[in-house]
């Protein structure tokens, strides 16, 4: 019997040391070495989790969950076998000039970016290399506007985005005559359009809030610039239909204005193009 026992510890001392040969887990609340390796790591790659203070806190848990929506893995912001992989497949492309950015970084690289989105026609604000709200919403819009995923995060494919001509819109067809197309309006706007639906993606961080004067989303309303329409306006869009002025935009700022549809495909089937917008009576 004693024998058996000894065995039984062994075989249970082997287990228990292969156990702790693996690495944890890491989520909120976690501490110790291992966080701060990961720490180390994140702001390496540019998902600012802030001090290396070997604590998974609120910081940490948004930098980790950034990076898993840029990967494609679960965003859970639990650090387990998929992410450590994908943050070693991330370390070692870190020489790319071209890193992943997201709301809440800084530096030269989102100081690049503002300059291309500016460029591009995208408006995100001073160029200060802060990417905060007006710089994710200009990236989406750029997102949407070249048919690619729609979530704020700037990488390879929003890059390669940046370095192509964005598709030009159809060329605008004749004034409809004010007979039964369009209603009685007082005025024609040439203005550039961009589609959204009322999904997360679209609305980040906004996502399931109606629309800025109080409005469900859906086809018919359309986002604006009050100083260009003011909201509440009702609208005639040329190939959308009646709307109301009745969102904001960071990125809808002069003849722009953005339209909402009832689901994501048809938002990206929408594109970008330019639109005649009748100012109803």
């Amino acid at each position: 019997m004693g024998i058996i026992i000894a065995v039984v510890f062994v075989l249970a001392m082997g287990i228990g040391a292969q156990a702790a040969s693996e690495p944890r887990n890491l989520y909120w609340g976690c501490q110790g070495e291992d966080v701060a390796a990961l720490q180390t790591q994140l702001n390496s790659l540019d998902f600012n989790c802030g001090k290396v203070d070997g604590i998974f806190g609120p910081k940490t848990y948004a930098a980790v969950v950034a990076l898993q929506k840029s990967c494609g893995l679960a965003a859970d912001g639990i650090v387990g076998p998929q992410t450590r992989n994908a943050i070693a497949n991330l370390l070692t492309k870190s020489s790319s000039p071209l890193p992943i950015l997201y709301q809440g970084c800084r530096g030269d690289k989102v100081a690049e970016l503002q300059n291309k989105l500016k460029a591009a026609g995208f408006d995100c604000g001073p160029v200060d290399g802060i990417f905060g709200p007006k710089t994710h919403a200009a990236v989406v819009a750029l997102q949407k506007a070249c048919n690619i995923k729609v979530d704020g995060i700037v990488g390879p494919q929003t890059w390669e985005a940046l370095s192509k001509p964005i598709p030009k819109p159809p060329a605008e067809s004749g004034t409809p005559s004010r007979g039964n197309s369009v209603p009685k309006y007082t005025k024609v706007l040439n203005m550039v359009a961009t589609a959204y639906c009322p999904c997360n993606k679209c609305n980040y961080p906004y996502g399931g809030q109606p629309s800025y004067i109080g409005l469900p989303l859906g086809h018919g309303i359309v986002a604006v610039d009050p100083n260009v329409i003011p909201l509440r306006t009702r609208l005639y869009i040329e190939g959308y239909g009646e709307a109301i002025a009745a969102d904001t935009g960071g990125a809808i700022k002069g003849n722009r204005i953005d339209l909402c549809f009832p689901d994501h495909q048809s938002a990206l089937n929408f594109g970008i193009k330019n639109v005649k917008v009748y100012i109803l009576e």
